[in-house]
């Protein structure tokens, strides 16, 4: 459960918890192997597909196995899918849609609250930069309260992949930035589709981003506060241009 790197490269993730459960029951991805609490079988084991590895424990086993006081009684084991193939399914975009990109988001639950906010505004495609930590992380999934499991997910690998997307679908990329050029957010407008993307919570967006970008963005604060917290300055930026579409 503490090691990101082994659930990456073997193809697998794990959740914590009956509403992550539920999200994985009700998404396209499958189940591997499920450790569920006793109390927990009548609620779950007639919804497991039969296939499935399901091991039934106690619960003072639960916290002996996992190592620290755990309460939330299921651990699932989910079988990744594969990220969507950018230039394979990418054809367009419609007028109105948002999409977010991601540069070298490095803490999983900032990512996961970015993630959430996503699905609840109804963004449903979600580029994935260099740098960016595991959206199918342990924490990540649990802040984005498994949300990220009716996401589609994209990652690029460079700048160009971006200046494909921005050619291919007539992509505004925004960027959400505290430069000097960027222009307060409220005196924002969209015309089409865009693209929001967010950068390093320590260093921003990479200079071969921005010089893809038509202009950026940034809100503007008080009392002497120099920044927000990247899922925060994300989520109403997102929020901001998403209102846009629906004022029309």
């Amino acid at each position: 459960m503490r090691n990101r790197n082994w659930t990456q490269q073997s193809g697998i993730f794990l959740a914590e918890g009956p509403v992550l459960l539920e999200r994985i029951l009700n998404s396209e991805y499958s189940i591997h192997s499920l450790l569920l609490d006793e109390k927990y079988a009548q609620r779950f084991l007639p919804s497991i597909p039969e296939d499935t590895e399901v091991m039934l424990v106690e619960h003072a086993l639960v916290r002996e196995l996992v190592g620290f006081q755990f309460h939330r009684g299921v651990i699932t084991c989910g079988h990744r899918k594969k990220y969507n193939e950018l230039r394979a399914s990418f054809a367009t975009c419609h007028q109105d849609e948002t999409l977010f990109a991601a540069f070298g988001v490095q803490d999983p639950e900032n990512l996961g609250g970015i993630l959430r906010t996503c699905a609840g505004l109804g963004i449903e495609r979600i580029l994935l930069g260099p740098g960016t930590a595991d959206p199918l992380s342990r924490r990540a999934l649990r802040v984005s309260m498994g949300t990220v499991l009716s996401l589609d997910l994209y990652r690029i690998t460079d700048a160009a992949d971006l200046s494909w997307l921005q050619e291919q679908c007539n992509l505004e990329l925004i960027a959400c930035s505290l430069r000097p050029e960027a222009v307060p957010l409220e005196i924002a407008g969209r015309t089409g589709p865009v693209a929001l993307l967010v950068g390093n919570e320590r260093n921003g967006l990479p200079d071969e981003v921005l010089r893809l970008v038509s202009r950026q963005v940034r809100i503007d604060m008080r009392l002497n506060t120099d920044s927000l917290n990247v899922s925060v300055a994300a989520g109403i930026v997102m929020h901001y241009f998403c209102r846009l579409v629906s004022a029309k």
